[in-house]
């Protein structure tokens, strides 16, 4: 990548995503622990991203689109959870702790990617 190709890569990078890499860059992170914090920031971040967007999309949906929404979005919400349950399966087939955040990275990308489709939503019904 170039210089320039680099900074514009940053431009466009996610806010809590740009936050998470600069907490696991952090030497005071490189044990299980701070890394594992790092990413329940970032999770926390992208849940809190997810309800406001939500909540927006609930205030300006008309009725048919707003039950719609709900729907999807409990879907959602059991989709997670049981995620939530594989993935402790999965990871819990595995022995030593660099598990453990890897465990975590993978739950903050599923919450990630639903705040930012969630957030998209909202730019679309900014568009006049």
């Amino acid at each position: 990548m170039t210089a320039t190709s680099d900074l514009a890569a940053a431009a466009l990078k996610d806010v809590t995503d740009a936050a998470l890499d600069r907490c696991l860059a952090t030497p005071a992170n490189a044990s299980t622990a701070g890394q594992t914090n790092c990413e329940t920031t970032a999770a926390r971040s992208y849940d809190q991203r997810m309800n406001t967007a939500y909540n927006a999309l609930l205030r300006r949906l008309a009725q048919p689109a707003a039950a719609r929404l709900r729907r999807s979005q409990r879907a959602w919400l059991a989709y997670r959870d049981a995620e939530a349950q594989t993935r402790q399966t999965i990871f819990a087939t595995r022995q030593g702790t660099m598990y453990v955040p890897m465990q975590s990275d993978a739950g903050v990308t599923l919450i990630g990617d639903r705040a930012k489709m969630l957030e998209r939503y909202v730019r679309v019904l900014a568009i006049e």
